[in-house]
């Protein structure tokens, strides 16, 4: 089978390797479609060390149809559709024990994404129903993150909503939030062509902040008193925990869901005299029972959720690297959620 193969940072090839063979309690994957996530371009931002080091490359942002199945898999058939929930603690903790997987200390993300076949567990696939295409459920990872953001908000029908930050996973967090009810939604960023897509997947404003001062623009937004509840999604080095403690009404709550690179340096003065709480989302698992990707799949099922207009390149298996490339640049290539594809 063809596998993208990486000797170093932007230092990928594609070549044969021999296809694998599903285990006990696993299936065979046949892949279709494959994400790259902001963490699989981590890597790829450093500088080449000069040592050449083989690897097969992962990708757990992934979809497919099953064409084999191991010793003992009982709830999974061949022919089946289906997407993948890239998330597998160990079993044995107690984070396991209670659902909260996403916790757990050993947690790995299985993936195979970007091979043409890769073995699961079918524990980790789920079914997708015609009306969903491979290539909307190879990005559910996107919106179960937002679905995970949203339970940990607790947004009701009354809410007004700002998203800070415009890649896939904020566009992501602001349709679960629309969908589930929030009354209001601001997106924020400053990539125009995701700005627009905003508008076109459910936000009420979307504000450029490279051309306005969006504590301002939300404030007017919401009559001065400020959102109920702000997603923050940027992380990185940027300084979005500030802007987002002065956009948060009284009372409200900003939920972090973007990864910080640095320490971050805040004045909680406004926080502390307002009681706004700050919590922290990462990634999904279960809540209250339900299987949080699941959740995500049965909205995106009933129409809720827009994959297709986040997906703004695709690329096959062979021309792996163009595909990095141009998920790395982004200001250059105009990419919002970049795809492997296999036919």
């Amino acid at each position: 089978m063809k596998a993208g193969i990486v000797y170093g940072p932007m230092d990928i090839t594609v070549e044969e390797i021999e296809t694998p063979t599903p285990g006990p309690g696993e299936v065979l994957l046949e892949v279709k479609s494959a994400g790259i996530c902001g963490s699989d371009l981590h890597y790829h931002r450093s500088k080449p060390d000069g040592n050449r080091v083989r690897r097969v490359m992962g990708g757990h942002e992934l979809s497919g149809i099953i064409t084999g199945i191991g010793e003992g898999v009982k709830h999974r058939k061949v022919g089946e559709r289906v997407g993948v929930e890239p998330l597998l603690g160990c079993g044995n903790c107690q984070f396991c024990h209670v659902g909260d997987y996403h916790l757990c200390s050993r947690l790995t993300h299985p993936g195979g994404g970007f091979n043409e076949y890769t073995v699961l567990s079918e524990s980790k696939v789920f079914p997708i129903p015609d009306n969903v295409s491979y290539e909307d459920a190879s990005i559910l990872d996107c919106f179960a993150v937002g679905v995970h953001a949203v339970h940990k908000a607790g947004t009701t029908i009354t809410d007004s909503v700002a998203v800070l930050g415009d890649g896939a996973i904020g566009l992501s967090t602001l349709e679960v939030a629309k969908a589930t009810g929030a009354k209001r939604v601001a997106l924020i960023g400053h990539h125009q062509k995701n700005l627009e897509i905003a508008k076109k997947v459910g936000a009420d404003i979307a504000i450029n902040s490279a051309e306005e001062d969006e504590v301002e623009r939300i404030m007017q937004f919401t009559n001065g008193d400020g959102v109920d509840v702000v997603f923050e999604t940027v992380g990185s080095t940027s300084s979005t925990m500030e802007k987002a403690i002065k956009m948060t009404k009284p009372g409200g709550k900003i939920v972090v869901i973007g990864i910080f690179t640095k320490p971050v340096e805040l004045e909680i003065w406004r926080a502390l005299r307002y009681e706004i709480d700050i919590i922290f989302s990462y990634s999904y698992s279960t809540w209250k029972g339900q299987v949080e990707f699941e959740i995500a799949l049965d909205l995106m099922s009933r129409g809720k959720l827009d994959a297709n207009s986040l997906i703004t390149h695709r690329f096959p298996i062979d021309n792996i690297s163009d595909a990095f490339r141009s998920a790395l640049n982004k200001e250059e290539s105009g990419a919002l959620k970049v795809l492997i594809t296999y036919h």
